[in-house]
């Protein structure tokens, strides 16, 4: 069973004058026995077999396998990696520079404006200049877990498996507009027969705000969140050393799973090869939490274009609401967000890395109700694909 970081397990030994001592009671028993003779004599061999060979058994190593020279030599391990599994390099690029998404819009009314379920107005971005992140106070922990693979308690098959996480409790959503809709509603009807009262609104005005001096306003939305992805370290048979073996990517739903924009898959194709990637971790092997070394990643040269497909499957009704897909190279850090979008539920478009060995692509798709409603919740998904980038 794994054993957690910082836990001494503890195995007891067999008592094996018991356990003869059972072997032969056993035997008296079953040897007292005349039906089915020979079945019996086939039955006392293959339990005396068992039985003394338990006996023989040599004790198990004690617990545990580790000490803190393996916790020192796992955290040195990680040290060598963390701008590459860094979980923030798509909120800012470096040096903490904001990272813009492209995306500048006049932005029409749809029928849901014009509708209101408790007379409160409406206050939606007329013409949209575009987005970025602030990233506020971050946190980052590392979850150990040692354990012995195939259940074998050889020293030299110890793995350390890592929960890396990075989290913020103040990550700050910025909208940039210089006009807005706002939409005011009276009542319509009141429908006194039932408790409560029923309440219709109709529209009783529509007005588009701007400066009489071009002037860009922000509205800010803050969020926190928590990026998880997994890590799995392999101990040197020889030293105490541990080399990275395996990892993920990760996933980001804001606020959750159930509100942000469910994206059902990733394509990426180049010349000589086609992935399709999914959620979670899948029995395929083709989710983005499957474990994978980084001999087995998809993998394409430096300055090759690499074709990106995006498919969500909510929101569902994109005559009201729709999403907006941006892609991102990050090596690690990223310079560049692109807007790929080409339908409500659909993002296509082309991306090339500039620098090779261990890189992320960045998937972010946010909806609609979200950036062009100042006040709304902010709500977003994210997804980050370890890619192996190989020189020319």
């Amino acid at each position: 069973m794994p054993r957690r970081h910082g836990v001494h397990g503890e195995i007891k030994n067999i008592d094996k004058k018991n356990l003869c001592g059972l072997c032969a009671s056993v035997a008296n028993i079953i040897g007292g026995k005349m039906i089915k003779r020979y079945l019996l004599f086939i039955t006392i061999g293959i339990i005396f077999t068992v039985m003394f060979s338990s006996c023989n058994q040599k004790s198990p190593a004690p617990w545990p396998w580790w000490t803190s020279a393996d916790s020192v030599a796992v955290n040195n391990e990680l040290k060598l990696w963390r701008d590459t599994f860094n979980g923030y390099h798509f909120i800012s690029g470096q040096n903490n520079a904001t990272l813009t998404y492209p995306l500048e819009v006049f932005v029409p009314l749809v029928s849901s404006d014009t509708t209101s379920r408790n007379g409160d107005s409406i206050v939606k971005i007329a013409h949209f200049l575009g987005a970025f992140h602030v990233l506020g106070d971050s946190t980052h922990l590392d979850e150990l877990i040692f354990e012995v693979k195939n259940d074998t308690i050889e020293t030299r098959d110890t793995f350390c498996f890592v929960t890396y996480n990075d989290s913020t409790r103040n990550c700050i959503g910025v909208l940039r507009y210089d006009s807005l809709w706002i939409i005011k509603f009276q009542i319509a009807s009141v429908d006194t027969t039932v408790t409560p009262w029923d309440t219709s609104w109709r529209v009783s005005s529509i007005t588009k705000t701007a400066d009489s001096i071009y002037t860009v306003h922000e509205e800010q939305n803050i969020y926190p969140f928590t990026i998880m992805r997994k890590l799995e370290l392999k101990k040197d048979s020889a030293a105490t050393f541990y080399r990275m073996k395996n990892f993920t990517g990760f996933g980001k739903y804001i606020p959750n799973t159930t509100v942000a924009p469910t994206i059902g898959s990733v394509i990426l194709s180049k010349s000589t090869r086609t992935d399709t990637f999914y959620y979670g971790a899948r029995l395929d092997r083709k989710g983005i939490y499957n474990p994978k070394s980084k001999d087995s990643l998809f993998t394409i040269p430096v300055g090759e274009s690499l074709t990106v497909k995006i498919n969500t499957t909510t929101p569902t009704d994109t005559l009201t609401d729709r999403n907006y897909f941006f892609v991102s190279c990050g090596t690690p850090y990223v310079t560049t967000k692109h807007n790929i979008t080409i339908a409500p539920n659909n993002g296509s478009g082309k991306v090339a890395f500039t620098h090779s060995g261990l890189m992320h692509l960045y998937i972010e798709v946010i909806p609609a109700s979200t950036l062009f409603y100042p006040y709304s919740q902010w709500k977003s998904t994210t997804w980050a694909i370890p890619i192996k980038v190989t020189p020319l």
